[in-house]
């Protein structure tokens, strides 16, 4: 899907997603995440040749993701597809070990923001995202396409928000870079609904 076609749908579904991702079905058995955030950097932490790395305009010219690997966190996990589910809202995880990738969204080597999503907790401990709060800028992630390709990424910052203020067009919108965003729940659990109140959005940019 073409950037055009793709940025309509973000703005659509987006908050949306802010509001149903990381439900359970009741209080979760692992202590909710600080409610603390970093402040994003403005750039990568480390620099790289930009003629290697200028990435595409159409995501679907390049590989889709089918992995990835966070080192600081111990995370390596393959990934599933996320769609947009029949309500208009996007699809999160089934299964509180999977990572999610927002198939509408962007790719590895495209313009705009590769989105994976993932759960902090669940009833029986910790989910696959738990620890993603302890990323730090410089830190890296790594991904692994269809082709065998390995891009790597460099975390430039964290960002706490609310999900009833989510910031849909700056967490999905189109960038001229190749951008990352992993995206899992904080903040205060709320037992009526059943899910944490905000976001984590950890910010990572190509850098190899």
């Amino acid at each position: 899907m073409t950037t055009r076609g793709f940025r309509p749908l973000v703005l659509a579904v987006g908050a949306v997603l802010a509001l149903s991702a990381c439900a359970g079905t009741a209080e979760p058995a692992a202590a909710p995440p600080p409610s603390s955030a970093a402040t994003p950097s403005p750039g990568p932490a480390t620099a790289v040749p930009t003629s290697a790395l200028t990435p595409v305009l159409d995501p679907a010219s390049v590989p889709a993701p089918t992995a990835v690997s966070i080192p600081a966190l111990g995370v390596q996990q393959d990934l599933i597809g996320l769609g947009v589910a029949d309500d208009g809202t996007a699809e999160v995880p089934a299964d509180f070990d999977d990572v999610g990738w927002f198939t509408p969204g962007g790719r590895p080597g495209a313009r705009g923001p590769t989105v994976l999503m993932g759960h902090v907790d669940s009833t029986t401990g910790p989910a696959v995202f738990y620890a993603l709060r302890d990323l730090a800028p410089g830190d890296t992630v790594e991904l692994t396409t269809a082709d065998g390709s390995t891009p790597t990424y460099t975390v430039t910052g964290t960002e706490q928000v609310a999900k009833d203020t989510f910031p849909t067009a700056a967490v999905f919108g189109a960038t001229t870079d190749d951008v990352l965003r992993l995206i899992t729940c904080t903040g205060a659990f709320d037992a009526g609904a059943r899910s944490y109140t905000d976001n984590l959005v950890v910010t990572a940019v190509r850098t190899g």
